[in-house]
């Protein structure tokens, strides 16, 4: 066995126990969820879902859902693509690289409809009270990229894009998958 196949399964092991703690956490604790819920590791559950299926309420239009508002906002009737970035107060150098390589390939490859409104970027602190419920909502356990369909004010379709942490050592890869997934 070589030394990277090793390394991958101890990395594995240690996820699993921390995810084990933070559920046995969490159990004690009556449900609610701890604030570090999304520090396990960098780990992305594969995920597409309607808005009715998943429970996520929608947001009502024109009011900003995270720490920074779109800078138009489309009628309400018209299909619109949020993409959120979700973290913690604390980050390390690759969350901090997954957001920038997010917010540089929205601004590079979308500028149009990031300016007319029908694309959203929403870096979102899922530590603040406010936000706490993307956790829920958006079924996370670490920091992720979600892409959510809006259409008459409603979501109506969400993504997890798992594959940021494999590709955030590549920005160029990194950027493709991104600017594909929004296309999607």
């Amino acid at each position: 066995m070589n030394y990277r196949a090793v390394l991958k399964y101890c990395l594995l092991a240690f996820v699993a126990v921390c995810v084990a703690y933070l559920m046995l956490q969490r159990s004690r604790s009556g449900g609610a969820a701890p604030d570090a819920s999304l520090a396990a590791g960098p780990v992305a559950a594969a995920t597409t879902h309607s808005g009715s299926e998943a429970g996520v309420p929608p947001s009502p239009p024109g009011q900003p859902v995270t720490d920074a508002a779109p800078a138009a906002q489309p009628a309400a009737s018209r299909q619109r693509v949020r993409v959120y970035y979700f973290y913690t107060t604390v980050r390390c150098p690759t969350c901090r690289a997954i957001e920038t390589y997010t917010a540089d390939t929205l601004r590079q490859s979308f500028a149009d409809v990031l300016s007319d409104g029908t694309l959203e970027w929403h870096p979102v602190n899922v530590q603040l009270p406010q936000n706490r419920h993307f956790i829920q909502d958006y079924q996370l356990f670490t920091k992720s990229v979600v892409i959510s369909r809006v259409k008459e004010g409603r979501q109506v379709e969400w993504k997890n894009l798992e594959r940021v942490w494999e590709l955030a050592g590549n920005r160029e890869a990194f950027q493709n998958y991104i600017r594909g997934e929004v296309r999607a």
